[in-house]
């Protein structure tokens, strides 16, 4: 199964629209979202996808029972972190503003993945057996070093990622 996965969203609104888009052209399975929607509108706009979502909270997310209230239904909520089988797949999901957290997830050899963001610089790496995964943001630019809006696409069959570009407004 392709899993899209996002972050660091920041109420991006057109920008949200445009992934979703490639989520669906991409026919994913599932998106899993790894933190700092902001605000609860931006979820609304998760509902044009063709899939389950599912996602963390992040260190910007402010009233987290206003975002479960406003989803529809259509998002599954949880707080710091997240466990998800899929395909035989164990993986870790985290916003990965808590560095412990994220850390032992990376170190405990019990995922086959794990997926993060905060940062929002966009990465695949592996750490030992586990493949790392940050999808970037969806702002344009948070500082001199860190430019571009990037989302992933995760394949379950190979363990590994693509990273996507999308294009400036």
């Amino acid at each position: 199964m392709k899993i899209g996965v996002i972050s660091d969203t920041h109420d991006q609104r057109l920008r949200i629209l445009e992934a979703i888009g490639v989520f669906n052209k991409e026919k994913v399975g599932l998106v899993v979202h790894c933190g700092d929607w902001v605000s609860p509108f931006s979820a609304a706009r998760f509902s044009a996808l063709k899939c389950p979502t599912k996602g963390v909270f992040g260190n910007n997310d402010g009233d987290k029972n206003m975002h479960r209230e406003r989803n529809g239904g259509f998002i599954e909520y949880c707080d710091e972190k997240m466990e998800i089988a899929v395909d035989g797949r164990k993986i870790f999901v985290t916003h990965g503003h808590i560095p412990q957290l994220l850390e032992n997830a990376l170190k405990s050899g019990k995922y086959d993945a794990v997926f993060s963001g905060h940062t929002h610089i966009a990465h695949v790496k592996n750490e030992g057996k586990t493949l790392w995964l940050n999808p970037g943001t969806l702002v344009d630019e948070t500082s001199d070093k860190i430019k571009g809006m990037g989302i992933a696409v995760y394949d379950t069959a190979t363990n590994n990622a693509e990273l996507i570009k999308l294009r400036q407004l």
